[in-house]
């Protein structure tokens, strides 16, 4: 049986008409009639009784149609519950744990990672997403943003870094670093923002942030990470140190703010 069945039947018992209940579904009489034939083939029982004044429920019908009234109240919770699953688009390097957390909890978040704020923003224009968490970056019309938090900016090196052995990190020495970034269009550390001025721009760029702490490790090259995404690295390989005045903005853009209303009232969920 078809659920376009389920709303012939429905709409035959309201209108208690075969030819009003025809019109109401845009069909044929003959043709309704024939689903319901359909409907009393499937279940086994006449459905309905018909004579002069109209048609009506036989006492195996109310109770097939009752069932069928609450399957359809179902289906249609079950439709609802996937329109308020959010799909929110993340930069990778984001802190996932309390995402992840709560996702598995109540299923009301999908997870879309990235490693570009702009690419993600692009996504939502497009509207494969429902919102979006990054950094802050100029502001689009028809986009809402709010600021969620700061997060820090820290300086990473191998333990076996000769900056291991300074007690103080002074800019001069910010400055004589070969530094490992994320290609744009990645969220990466910008040094104009800042009071860092690498010597003759000595930067290199590569694809992931995986693949920077892989560089670093076996090299006199550092890398300027989010502090969130160290808290997830070894820390017997590496020495991160918090730089100074230096942090990132994170917010959640929508292109409807009621979707980041939402956000927060699943983030507040017990």
């Amino acid at each position: 049986m078809e659920l376009d069945n389920i709303d012939d039947l429905i709409s035959v018992v309201k209108s208690k008409s075969y030819n009003k209940a025809a019109l109401e579904r845009n069909i044929s009489t003959p043709g309704l009639k024939k689903r319901i034939q359909k409907i009393e083939q499937y279940f086994g029982y006449k459905v309905f009784d018909a004579n002069s004044k109209g048609v009506s429920l036989t006492s195996d019908g109310l109770k097939l149609y009752e069932g069928l009234l609450s399957l359809k109240q179902q289906i249609e919770l079950l439709k609802n519950q996937d329109m308020e699953t959010l799909k929110v688009g993340i930069i990778s390097n984001f802190p996932l744990d309390k995402l992840y957390k709560m996702n598995k909890k109540n299923e009301r978040i999908r997870l879309y990672p990235a490693n570009s704020t702009k690419t993600l923003i692009d996504k939502l224009h497009q509207e494969e997403l429902d919102l979006v968490i990054g950094e802050q970056i100029e502001l689009q019309e028809g986009i809402y943003y709010e600021y969620w938090f700061e997060e820090p900016y820290e300086l990473v090196f191998s333990k076996h870094h000769q900056l291991n052995h300074t007690d103080h990190i002074a800019s001069e020495d910010l400055a004589n670093q070969h530094y490992y970034l994320l290609e744009p269009p990645g969220d990466t550390f910008n040094f104009e923002d800042y009071d860092i001025k690498p010597n003759q721009m000595n930067l290199s760029y590569v694809k992931d942030r995986e693949s920077i702490l892989n560089f670093i490790a076996t090299s006199e090259s550092v890398a300027i990470c989010p502090q969130s995404y160290m808290s997830k690295v070894n820390s017997d390989m590496y020495t991160h140190v918090q730089l100074p005045n230096a942090s990132r903005a994170i917010g959640i853009y929508a292109k409807i703010q009621k979707y980041i209303n939402d956000f927060h009232n699943v983030l507040n969920e017990k």
